[in-house]
């Protein structure tokens, strides 16, 4: 039977933390500010607020403010400009070549950008599908929402998954589900839902 292997992207097949999340975050800070009328600051304390209770600044101004999410995810996301960033890998490519099994990408990022991403990285050909926040109708992971969508999507069983990722909360889920599990990270805890750490994506080969 063969193996389902699902990547995240931001942070996990790139780095996203050094110059990519920064810019994001200063135009979803932005975007508050402007589209609800208020200070910067106050933009800022909103976004963690709906970070801590939904997951997701964009689920928190869909929910109280009748935001359009494709509008907020086109005007924070600007894929061209975030695409210089990315750094092209051949060690990546290298590795994606000799995993053996179908690939996907499974991100809380929005189509868009992560296709812009991915192509920017040279990397389109080794993935068989891309779902992003709008196929799970803007339910980002760890909701359990999110991870039954993209399965039933693919046509699996969690246990038929491996799931690869920097983010401890979304790999919890995918672990309660029955998935494998891969961290991406430098931490070096022993965590019970973490399957086996990497500190790079170059390490699964």
């Amino acid at each position: 039977m063969s193996k389902v292997w699902i990547f995240d992207l931001d942070d996990t097949l790139h780095d996203a933390s050094s110059k990519i999340f920064p810019s994001i975050n200063q135009s979803m800070t932005n975007y508050v500010s402007h589209k609800l009328k208020i200070s910067h600051h106050d933009a800022h304390d909103l976004r963690d607020q709906y970070w801590k209770v939904y997951g997701a600044t964009l689920k928190g101004l869909i929910e109280n403010h009748g935001v359009d999410p494709k509008e907020f995810l086109l005007s924070t996301h600007n894929a061209e400009e975030l695409s210089k960033f990315v750094k092209q890998s051949h060690a990546l490519e290298n590795t994606l070549k000799k995993i053996k099994g179908k690939k996907i990408v499974f991100t809380n990022a929005p189509l868009h950008y992560a296709i812009a991403i991915i192509k920017s990285l040279n990397i389109q050909k080794y993935f068989s599908a891309v779902y992003s926040i709008e196929s799970t109708l803007y339910n980002p992971k760890p909701s359990l929402y999110a991870f039954k969508k993209i399965l039933r999507q693919l046509g699996k069983k969690a246990h038929q998954c491996i799931m690869v990722e920097d983010d401890l909360a979304n790999l919890k889920t995918a672990y309660k589900i029955g998935m494998k599990t891969i961290l991406v990270s430098k931490q070096n805890k022993k965590i019970i839902f973490v399957g086996k750490r990497i500190t790079k994506i170059t390490q699964l080969i």
